[in-house]
């Protein structure tokens, strides 16, 4: 009885796993600042969003501490984290309704698909791009001090993440089919 319970806290109870839970809990704050339209709030949101993100993976790599259970709240903490500003942006005309539903699709089907494996299949190298890409975008997007070229820079690296949405899509699709 002992073991099983050392092993579920080890599963749960690691630093990557608390990070990750944490850039989850964000996702509350990141909603109200967006609602009331506090973009210098959001900014520092996604500041300690990102961090975190670069940080769950980095020590989970470095100290061994890889679990399935970080290996499916990573990337569902980044989709939530990333999806609620997204959804503003489409609100607001900055970005199209049809790019963010084939995102949010993308998502969907990737989620499905890790939920159904072992290993609760890790991102990809490109998929990390993606979201570092769309980190990127919404920095710049919700930066306090505004100008267009923000802005400009800010839908480049957005289409340079839905880019790679497609692509990861399809590689996540092969991998699936391969081990069918």
């Amino acid at each position: 009885m002992l073991n099983k319970k050392e092993n579920l806290n080890k599963l749960i109870v690691n630093m990557p796993n608390i990070l990750t839970i944490s850039r989850l809990l964000l996702v509350f704050p990141l909603i109200l600042f967006l609602e009331i339209n506090r973009p210098f709030y959001v900014f520092i949101l996604l500041i300690i969003g990102g961090l975190t993100d670069y940080f769950d993976g980095f020590i989970a790599r470095r100290l061994n501490l890889k679990t399935r259970l970080g290996a499916i709240l990573d990337p569902l903490s980044d989709k939530v984290f990333l999806l609620v500003p997204l959804v503003l942006l489409c609100k607001n005309n900055l970005i199209p309704f049809w790019s963010l539903s084939i995102i949010i699709f993308r998502e969907l089907v990737i989620s499905g698909i890790r939920k159904n494996t072992d290993d609760g299949l890790p991102a990809s190298q490109l998929g990390k791009y993606k979201t570092f890409f769309f980190f990127i975008s919404l920095f710049l997007f919700f930066i306090p001090f505004k100008n267009d070229l923000f802005n400009d820079l800010g839908l480049v690296f957005y289409w340079l993440g839905f880019l790679l949405t497609i692509i990861t899509c399809i590689d996540y699709l092969r991998i699936k089919e391969d081990t069918v």
